[in-house]
Formats: C-alpha cells, sequence, structure tokens
C-alpha cells in the first residue's frame, strides 16, 4: 500500500509549532507509512495557489493546527479547511484537529472531529515559548498516537474488499445452458478471448486482458454487441478480474433501474455482492450489463448516469447499441470509449467448439482432435443456413443441439427451427414420452404467453403457475403433476426469494414459447389479440424482446400480417424526411464539394432549431477506419421536434419521451434484420409482388435515412458560420476547426449514404432476395439513361448484396456501372468503399487484387498489410519490434 498523504494546515504565525509536528512526524514518514506536505516544501518558481490546491484535493490526511491565527486566516479556514470538509463528507479524506494554542475553536464544525491532543488540551499549554520544546514532547507524543489511530481506520477503510469464493461461483452458475457431461454448467469454461474493436483508438483488441486494461485506462467506456455475442458474461469477467487487481466493481442489471434513485440500487448490489465496507465509493467501478433495458426516458438516464460517474471512480455499460453515447452529452461529463464486440472468427469459434467438448473432462485430457472439427463444421453449416450472426451463445445453443440431436444429421432453416428442435430433444432427454411432446410444447407456449400478459417478462408469481396448471388439467386432461415436473426439470427455475416465484431459464426460449403460443393458438382463437400483439411488437421492435418475438412468429406463422405490420412501422420511420433517391445529384454533396447555388434542403425537418442537439452528440472519427466501425456508426439528428414518438407511446415500463433518436436508428436496423430473415428463411411463402413491395419499403426507408442526414450535411455546409462552434465543442482533439468541419460534413454526406446502402444489403445477401432486387433494378433503373441523373437506389443494394453472397466482386457488373453511371459516378463511391472494406476482411487472391487495384484504382495491397497488422501473427511481429521493454513484465 502506497503512503498516505498528509496536509498540514497551519498559520504561519504558528510555523515554529508546525516545525516540531514534523519532527516527530518522522517515525510514520521513514517507516514509508505517509508523506507530510506543506506550503514550505513548493518549489520556487511554482505557482502556491496551483500547487496547495492540489494537494488540498488529493491528500488522504488532513492536520489542521487550530489556533487563534488560524482562525483568523481566511485563506487556512474559509479554503482548505472547507474543501477538506466536503471530501470528508464524501469519504474522501480525514480531518484531525491539531489544539496547538488555547482559543476559542468552536467554528465552522470543528468540534464536531475528535480533536488532538486528548480532551482539547493545547500542546503549548504550560509550555508556550519556543525553547520549552521538551516540555510539548509528550503533549506531541498523545497527537502521534491518535495520528497512528487515524491511519489505522484509513488502512482497514482502504484496503478493498473482496469478492466471495460462493458469489463468483454462483455468479457464473446458469440454468440455461444444459451440457450432456455436467448437471450445473459454469460458463467460465466456454469463455473465449473475444475480439473488441475499441472505436476511439481504432484498434482490434484480441484478448480479455488487453480489453480489461483497456476500460481501466477510461472513466467511462460502452460495451456494445448485438443480442448472445455474450455481453453479460464478458460483464462478469470484468468484474471478476478487476476484483483480482484489488479494484473492487459493482454489477447491477439495466432491467433492475427503475427509478432516478441509483444509489440505493448500486448500495444494495454493493452489499450483496461484498457485505458491508467502509471502502470509498469514489474508487469502486459500476457495471451495467443490458442498460438497455432499463425502461426509463432518456432525461432520466442521463441524470442517472452523471450520479454514477460523479460519484464513483469508473463507469462501465453494455448496451445492444453505442447509442447510450448520447446520454454523455453534458459537458462536464467525460466522453466514453467505445468497445464493439465482433463477431467470432474461424479460429476462435474453434476454441469454442473445442472447450465445450472438454466440459466434463478430466483437466488434463484435451477433446479428441476429430470429434472437435466435425462439430466445428457442423456448427459452420448451421450458421450458413440459419443466417444468423456467429456470436458466442449462439454457437452454444447451437452445440447444445448437436449433442442432444439422435444421429447427428441436422436439417435446419432457421435460428427458430433450432429452437424446435432443441426443445423436442430436451423433453426426450427429460423422458417425457413422444406422445405428449405436443401437449408439453403448447403448455409451455400457454405459461410464457400469460406471463407476458401478466409482466412483459420472462418472470412470473406461483400462481401463475398454478393457474396454468389448473387450466390444462381441467381443459385438456392434463396430469398437474407430470407438466410441472417437465417444466422445472428442463426449462423453468425458482428465484432465490421463496415469494418471487419462477422464470423461464432461457430468455429466447421465453420468446421461443410466447410467440409459438401466439402464431399457433391466438391466430386462431382470437385474431383480434393476435393482430395486437403483432402490431404492438412491430412498433416498440427497437427492444430486443420485440424483435425476437416477430423473428419466432414469423418462423410459426406464414400471413402477410406480420410483415404487413413491420413495413407499416418502417414507413413511419423518419417519416419527417422527404422521399430520397440515390443519383449523382447527390454526388458533390457526397464529396463534400461547395455547389455555387444553395441546394434545397431535402427535409421538412427543423433542422436549425435542432443544430445543437445534432452536433453535440459523440461523434466518432470514423475517416480512414471506416471498415470498423460504419456498420455500427449513426448520430443523433433527432430530436423531440422531429421524433417519431407514435412507436414508443405502447411501452409501459414508465414514462417515454419524445427522443426516439435511439429507437429509430435500432428500429430501422432490427426491422432490416428481422425482414432479412424471414425472406431467406422463407423462400417461396410470399408471393413476388409482397416481395419486391416488401424491398421497395426497405429500401425507401435506408433513403429517408440518408435524407435526413444530407439535410445536416446541408446545413453544415450552407451555414456553417452557425456551426463552427457546436462542431469544435463535439470533436475533441488536436485537430484544427477547419479539419474538423470536413470530417463531420463528410460522416453526415458521405458516411450516412454508404450505412443506409451497404448497411441493407447486409441482410439482403442471398440469393432470394437478390433476384428480387434484380427485378427491382431492371423495373425501376434499367437501360434507359435519358434522364441527367439516373438514380441506383436499387442497384447500389443489389451489387453490395452480391458481393457478401458470393464473396466474389462482380466484374460484369461494376464493368456496367462504370459504363451506364461513370467512373466516378456517386454510385462507384459507394462500391469502392463497399470493396475496400470487404478485402479488409475477407481473403482475395492475387488476380483479384491485381484486377480490382487496375480497374477501379484501389490500394488493396495496403489493405491486406492492415489486415496482416490487425492479426495475431501481425500484431506480434510489430509489437516486438517496436515495443520499449516493459521493467514489470519483460
Amino acid at each position: 500500500m502506497s503512503p498516505f498523504s498528509v496536509f498540514l494546515s497551519y498559520s504561519h504565525n504558528d510555523e515554529w509549532l508546525k516545525d516540531e509536528l514534523v519532527k516527530h512526524l518522522s517515525a510514520l514518514k521513514r517507516s514509508g507509512i505517509i508523506d507530510v506536505w506543506h506550503d514550505r516544501l513548493i518549489p520556487a518558481g511554482k505557482k502556491l495557489g496551483d500547487a496547495i490546491d492540489e494537494k488540498v484535493n488529493t491528500s488522504d490526511i488532513f492536520l489542521f493546527l487550530i489556533s487563534s491565527d488560524f482562525l483568523h486566516s481566511d485563506y487556512c479556514f474559509h479554503r482548505e479547511y472547507e474543501i477538506a470538509k466536503v471530501r470528508h463528507l464524501a469519504g474522501e479524506a480525514e480531518i484531525v484537529p491539531i489544539i496547538v494554542r488555547d482559543c476559542d475553536w468552536e467554528a465552522g464544525d470543528l468540534r464536531s472531529f475528535n480533536a488532538l491532543p486528548i480532551d482539547g488540551n493545547a500542546v503549548s499549554r504550560n509550555a508556550g515559548s519556543k525553547p520549552d520544546s521538551q516540555q510539548r514532547d509528550a503533549a506531541w507524543l498523545s497527537v502521534i498516537n491518535g495520528v497512528k489511530v487515524v491511519i489505522a481506520e484509513l488502512k482497514k477503510k482502504n484496503t478493498p474488499p473482496s469478492l466471495s469464493d460462493v458469489y463468483i461461483d454462483r455468479l457464473f452458475q446458469v440454468d440455461f445452458i444444459k451440457h450432456p457431461n455436467v448437471e450445473a454448467f459454469d460458463e467460465r469454461r466456454i469463455f473465449i478471448d473475444p475480439d473488441i474493436y475499441w472505436e476511439n483508438q481504432k484498434e482490434q483488441l484480441t484478448s480479455f486482458e488487453s480489453f480489461a486494461d483497456a476500460v481501466m485506462s477510461e472513466r467511462a467506456s460502452i460495451i456494445t454487441g448485438e443480442d448472445r455475442s455474450g455481453k453479460s458474461l464478458l460483464a462478469k469477467k470484468l468484474q471478476v478480474y478487476l476484483d483480482s487487481l484489488l479494484n473492487p466493481a459493482v454489477l447491477i442489471k439495466g432491467k433492475a433501474i427503475r427509478n432516478a434513485q441509483i444509489e440505493k440500487l448500486i448500495n444494495s448490489s454493493l452489499t450483496t455482492q461484498y457485505g458491508q465496507t467502509e471502502f470509498p465509493k469514489r474508487r469502486f467501478t459500476i457495471i451495467v450489463d443490458d442498460f438497455d433495458e432499463c425502461g426509463l426516458p432518456d432525461r432520466v438516464k442521463e441524470s442517472i448516469i452523471k450520479d454514477m460517474v460523479y460519484s464513483y471512480g469508473r463507469l462501465v455499460i453494455l448496451s445492444y447499441s453505442s447509442a447510450a453515447s448520447v446520454l454523455f452529452t453534458a459537458d462536464e461529463l467525460p466522453d466514453p470509449s467505445i468497445f464493439k464486440i465482433n463477431e467470432l472468427t474461424n479460429d476462435k469459434l474453434y476454441q469454442l467448439v473445442g472447450k465445450w467438448k472438454s466440459v466434463g473432462l478430466a483437466h488434463d485430457v484435451l477433446p479428441d482432435d476429430k470429434e472437435v472439427l466435425v462439430a466445428h463444421d457442423k456448427i459452420q453449416l448451421i450458421f450458413n443456413h440459419s443466417e444468423v450472426e456467429r456470436f458466442a451463445y449462439t454457437a452454444v445453443t447451437f452445440l447444445e443441439l448437436l449433442d442432444s440431436a439422435s444421429g447427428g444429421d441436422l436439417a435446419v432453416a432457421s435460428f427458430a427451427a433450432c429452437y424446435d428442435t432443441l426443445v423436442t430433444n430436451r423433453l426426450h432427454k427429460a423422458g417425457v414420452d413422444w406422445r405428449a411432446f405436443d401437449e408439453s410444447k403448447n403448455f409451455l407456449s400457454y405459461l410464457a404467453y400469460s406471463s407476458f400478459i401478466e409482466t412483459e417478462s420472462k418472470e412470473f408469481k406461483e400462481e401463475l403457475f398454478t393457474k396454468s396448471l389448473d387450466f390444462y388439467q381441467e381443459t385438456y386432461l392434463s396430469s398437474r403433476v407430470t407438466l410441472r415436473k417437465m417444466a422445472l426439470s428442463s426449462f423453468l427455475a425458482k428465484e432465490d426469494d421463496e415469494e418471487s416465484g419462477f422464470f423461464f431459464r432461457e430468455e429466447y426460449l421465453w420468446y421461443f414459447f410466447c410467440a409459438r403460443f401466439v402464431a399457433k393458438q391466438l391466430s386462431k382463437d382470437e385474431n383480434e389479440k393476435y393482430k395486437s400483439f403483432i402490431d404492438h411488437c412491430a412498433k416498440n421492435i427497437f427492444q430486443k424482446k420485440y424483435a425476437n418475438m416477430i423473428i419466432f412468429v414469423a418462423y410459426f406463422s406464414d400471413d402477410d400480417h406480420v410483415m404487413g405490420c413491420l413495413l407499416g412501422t418502417l414507413d413511419g420511420l423518419f417519416s419527417k424526411a422527404d422521399s430520397w433517391l440515390l443519383s449523382d445529384r447527390a454526388r458533390e454533396l457526397m464529396l463534400g464539394i461547395t455547389l455555387e447555388e444553395k441546394p434545397d434542403i431535402e427535409a421538412t425537418s427543423k433542422i436549425d432549431e435542432n443544430r445543437r442537439v445534432i452536433l453535440r452528440e459523440k461523434v466518432q472519427d470514423i475517416i480512414g477506419q471506416a471498415n470498423k466501425v460504419v456498420a455500427r456508426y449513426t448520430l443523433p439528428f433527432l430530436s423531440s421536434s422531429i421524433g417519431d414518438s407514435e412507436f414508443v407511446t405502447e411501452i409501459k415500463q414508465g414514462e417515454i419521451d419524445g427522443d426516439s433518436y435511439m429507437r429509430s436508428v435500432n428500429a430501422l436496423f432490427r426491422i432490416h434484420s428481422v425482414l432479412g430473415q424471414v425472406l431467406s428463411t422463407r423462400a417461396g411463402t410470399y408471393s413476388a409482388s409482397s416481395v419486391l413491395a416488401c424491398i421497395t419499403k426497405m429500401v425507401q426507408a435506408s433513403g429517408r435515412y440518408a435524407s435526413l442526414n444530407h439535410s445536416v450535411a446541408t446545413v453544415l455546409m450552407f451555414d456553417a458560420e452557425k456551426s463552427r462552434a457546436e462542431v469544435d465543442i463535439a470533436i475533441k482533439g488536436e485537430l484544427s476547426l477547419d479539419e474538423k468541419m470536413r470530417k463531420v460534413q463528410r460522416i453526415f454526406a458521405f458516411w450516412s449514404v454508404y450505412l443506409s446502402q451497404a448497411g441493407l444489403a447486409r441482410y439482403l445477401s442471398h440469393s432470394h432476395s437478390i433476384r428480387a432486387l434484380e427485378r427491382l433494378v431492371e423495373q425501376y433503373e434499367g437501360s434507359d439513361t435519358s434522364e441527367q441523373y439516373p438514380s441506383f437506389n436499387f442497384t447500389s443494394v443489389l451489387m453490395v448484396a452480391k458481393l457478401y453472397e458470393t464473396g466474389r466482386v462482380s466484374r460484369d457488373g461494376i464493368d456496367q456501372c462504370i459504363k451506364k453511371y461513370g467512373e466516378n459516378s456517386a454510385l462507384m463511391l459507394v462500391l469502392r468503399v463497399a470493396l475496400q472494406i470487404y478485402s479488409y476482411y475477407m481473403p482475395m487472391d492475387i488476380e483479384e487484387k491485381q484486377w480490382v487495384s487496375a480497374r477501379l484504382g484501389l490500394t488493396v495491397r495496403r489493405i491486406e498489410a492492415q489486415r496482416f497488422k490487425a492479426s495475431k501473427l501481425g500484431s506480434g511481429i510489430v509489437n516486438a519490434t517496436r515495443r520499449l521493454p516493459n521493467p514489470k513484465k519483460d
């Protein structure tokens, strides 16, 4: 433990007494227990006020030498003492009044502190002259003994508490993962180092330790990841890791934040996780998992974040997207670092399969390589068929399915199909007769829907469970005992608090069963309620609960209502923006070229009045490294006056205000994701006209998103003087104001267009949708080139979708685009960036590199060099040749 810093505050008329005290503190100082500081230690040439302020704001112990001269000194009493009091109330410092000369010291709450010497007898009483120093030794010894007591208490208080082994074991024990070799599953058995991109530093972090060290270097961090990407396990690992480094951390859940009184929740969690402790709260890290599940209005969330940042040492938020960064807009709050969890690479997926196969084996026994390789290949096949993203917990679900499937041959058409098979296998493993499979699934579906109606969550009371069992016994002659045993053995768990009831062990199984009831039962028996449910989910699709419900309902249902509701919600997003066609009319704006005449703003939104809201949000520098962050990039261009608040009014979790930026952007990409999955997994279900209409609306919504961004870019370009101050505040760093302006203009003008096209193409990169896009291109963007500015909304999406579907550059397609639109057209701007980003992540053979480089002028060799540097081998070589030695590690 480092020495405690001691601040001596005294009147210069008492300097001779201060000098005596310093001598008596020598033993503590020589033992390395304290460092003593007073104003006579300020070096020559340094400003006195700055030096004193630095120490008064960082010292651990304040020794105030009380006399009439001290009380008379405005600086001592009204500055040093008042600041020390504030820090003492915050638990950051200790105050010890030392009565050096008899005086009336009943002022400023001084008597509320235990003074030294004992009983407040002045050190100089009966020994008031300098030569009487030996007569004052006893009094000074009493002072030193009192200071030692304070130091002992401080040592106890400043010793970081530790998480108990019992808490840690319970933290990682989960019921929602079933492994054939163990009864209780510990998530640590399958943890692998995640690939995380640090957006602020434009750095790829490939180990957990490097990620944790990066988080520890920041006061505020936001960790983003898709559903099932492993955010919650990462939060748990981070808490335990910080705790092991004597940096205690408190873990709370976003859904547990039900009001603005965040300190009450944190104190309760702290006591549960660490017990009673006097350790200063300013030295705790607060980790909030699933912050987007907090249903409070954004203005309340912003207040909560302020409280956590001001009161605690570090704040880490885990969320579906980086949209939470808009809550850090207050000038006094730190800019949060943004970390994004990437999909699993093939190597990481193989590691995960190997760890899964090693569960239950002795520590010195490795799984069979062939068995691991076979399972890995099957998981790859499932991912390719299911069209879902390669995240850790999705892979674990598929592994569980593989282990429970008889034979091992799998034919899956969708993510939902995997869950259907998984449920069947769990029932078989639980000993349920195959003839009762439908009864069991129907009961669980009824219970899940009833839970949704009652609480809109996977948790439910004992009364609901009993009522559901009674209903099935009365209506279907089912056995209450059998159904209860089946449900509790494989799908439900009881809350720790006996009065709290039960919950579905795995959230996604709750989604699955609830959607199954809605599609199979509610749609037939109560069609109006069915339609209301689908409409409710579609309007609130920016929340993962409703997004997943819709995905599962689409699996069970083949009617047009699901798609109709999604498209209705899509039509309403960014509805205040004008319709927008991508053409060379926008080329100059995309390039940031100032036109001779001011163009019309392509949106009816009141952009100017929202300028401060628009520009003060956290603008990330994506220039040059856009290939890593553009798929995550969004900007808060909406405020309550131009928001789409009708899509959030039905949420029941407290008041919802009108600021819909986070909701609208999340809704746009979630709807695109859901519709993409529906189109890819239900080919042949919907008519050609329905598919074409669906994709048209998706392209139009992306266009409106780009339109609003272009309206902002127009304001920036042609009304720059009013924007410069806000841009200067929005972007931190050493860039000049002109460079900042150019950067923000490019973000709004170009990257919004790229995101609107390539972001959509990502969800339409399968053969059925590509055929539809080809027909739309032929219908709307055919060979007619009579228009001055022919549009290419569908062409750009088609070209990028083909790239991601085939993994090959469509040379004929590119040649046709160049012939029709021109080599320097806006379309080719988008395609060049798409190829550059694609080539960063995916391998290209030499011949293809040469063609791309020659035909499009892309420096593919440089891109490959960047890929190499980001790889494990490349980063190792770079670190070995450039890193300075670290004496603590080398």
